[in-house]
């Protein structure tokens, strides 16, 4: 066999990490292709029949085999398959003069790597050694990565259950020590029954009428949900829960649990509607909120107002550094924060909105925003049922009140075909809350005014700077609905051409 150096030198350094059993009863053919082996392979073994080769494979178990077929004492065939008993990953090489189907039909059912028919020609074992090296390698750096995600998964902070359907198959050891048991085998016996052990709490995921627990998550893969477990004390811990399932591994899933408990937001989820206000109003608590979302990697929403118009986007909490906390979102969302003093941050994981202000810097290359104050927001614009929008000039409105008119003291601050909110400097003698008036619209964008007249209720009176706001409800119908629906449309088109323009 003529050798081609720098091919060999090249498989003698992948080959580095293993070793090779060469089995061949003919001494000639043995000694000739040892010359070459021991060229490739840090460690080489050599046997002359199938007994001998098993013997030498127990002792040392290399990686890869070499063998001829019709030897003393036991055969290549059966050596084969006593190896692959031992040790399954073994690449087993078939040389042979025999080229017989039974032969070939029978390595394969036992599974050998190749079958090659003498004389052996070196292209050929360069070839199929490359092939055994990518295979083996494949194999090393798989058995590496689950050591270590074994080891990851151990000694993860996170309580983490690894499950096969609905079948706790795996659970590192905080998960065990929270549970107060020893082994995977207890802990199956709490899994049949863990919808009893998620509590019951306003906005949290536990077993009820309306969901099942573990559809929820199974059918909402990545999302977060608050959850509350008691630990064999009985002391309440608040988690993030998620589920995501293995790609490639049908049936299998992780559940993470993630202990927020130190945050201290267990009651902000349902107290009294006291305890709830001053709550709003503490940036610690609503600090944890934002800490809670970033130590999850939770994606929130992140709501601007222009002139009514909706601009929201994805955001990402990435840093927190004394009071300041540091968004990623969009350029798009960022321009619009840059043209507002605030925005309003939502989740699945939050009770209510987050109100923030105070913007210290926004840096578009970075595309992020650093803001200092935060509280939550218990009546948020984000709740909105219908489009509002600032108007032009082209809408005007009077308002009727006892029997005298309002107009020249009302500025309109926006509109939907639902309600109205208005700036007055004086408020009517005796306004309040649920008194019932009448509203004359009149639009004046076409050559002929639209008149909308409607009667409207007193929904909300606020008091800011010496001026007063205030928002009514009313119900149109017919063409008065029609044509508010075509103002507020029309009105909206306008305000998104021109916040595109403020992008430039």
């Amino acid at each position: 066999m003529k050798m081609d150096v720098n091919a060999l030198k090249r498989l003698r350094s992948l080959l580095h990490p293993y070793s090779l059993l060469y089995v061949e009863d003919n001494a000639g053919l043995s000694a000739q292709a040892g010359m070459m082996f021991t060229k490739l392979f840090d460690t080489f073994y050599s046997a002359a029949d199938g007994e001998e080769g098993l013997k030498l494979f127990k002792e040392h178990r290399p990686q890869i085999v070499i063998t001829d077929v019709a030897m003393p004492r036991m055969d290549g065939m059966r050596m084969a398959e006593l190896i692959l008993q031992i040790e399954p990953d073994t690449k087993i090489i078939i040389a042979t003069a025999h080229d017989e189907i039974p032969l070939l039909h029978r390595s394969i059912e036992l599974g050998v790597f190749d079958y090659l028919i003498k004389p052996l020609k070196l292209d050929t074992i360069l070839e199929t050694l490359m092939r055994c090296v990518n295979v083996l390698d494949g194999a090393r750096h798989q058995k590496i990565f689950n050591m270590n995600l074994h080891t990851v998964f151990n000694y993860q902070n996170n309580l983490l259950l690894l499950l096969h359907a609905h079948t706790v198959v795996m659970a590192n050891q905080p998960c065990l020590d929270f549970f107060g048991v020893t082994t995977v085998e207890e802990l199956k016996n709490k899994f049949k029954t863990f919808d009893q052990l998620l509590l019951a709490h306003n906005g949290f995921l536990y077993n009820h009428n309306e969901i099942d627990w573990f559809d929820e998550i199974s059918s909402h893969t990545g999302k977060l949900f608050n959850t509350k477990i008691a630990t064999i004390d009985g002391v309440p811990h608040h988690f993030i829960l998620s589920f995501q399932s293995i790609p490639e591994k049908e049936g299998y899933s992780v559940l993470s649990f993630n202990d927020v408990t130190e945050l201290g937001l267990l009651k902000l989820y349902d107290p009294n509607a006291v305890e709830r206000e001053r709550l709003s109003k503490d940036e610690k608590i609503v600090r944890g909120l934002l800490e809670m979302a970033m130590r999850n990697g939770a994606k929130v929403k992140v709501h601007n107002f222009y002139k009514g118009l909706t601009i929201t986007n994805d955001g990402l909490i990435v840093t927190m550094e004394e009071k300041n906390v540091s968004l990623k979102t969009p350029y798009i969302q960022l321009k619009a924060i840059q043209l507002s003093d605030t925005f309003y941050l939502t989740s699945d994981l939050f009770p209510m909105s987050i109100e923030a202000k105070g913007i210290q810097r926004i840096d578009f290359d970075d595309q992020s925003v650093q803001f200092s104050h935060y509280t939550l927001a218990e009546t948020s614009p984000i709740r909105r049922d219908t489009i509002r929008v600032v108007p032009d000039g082209t809408l005007q409105v009077t308002i009727l009140y006892e029997g005298r008119k309002y107009e020249s003291d009302v500025k309109i601050l926006d509109v939907s075909i639902q309600g109205m909110r208005v700036e007055f400097s004086l408020l009517p003698s005796g306004f309040a809350a649920n008194n019932q008036v009448i509203l004359d619209m009149v639009i004046t964008e076409s050559l002929r005014p639209i008149i909308i007249n409607t009667a409207a209720t007193v929904f909300r009176i606020t008091e800011a700077n010496h001026r007063f706001e205030v928002v009514f409800f009313y119900e149109l119908h017919a063409q008065g609905k029609k044509a508010l629906i075509d103002y507020v449309a029309k009105r909206q088109l306008v305000l998104i051409r021109e916040f595109k323009g403020l992008q430039l």
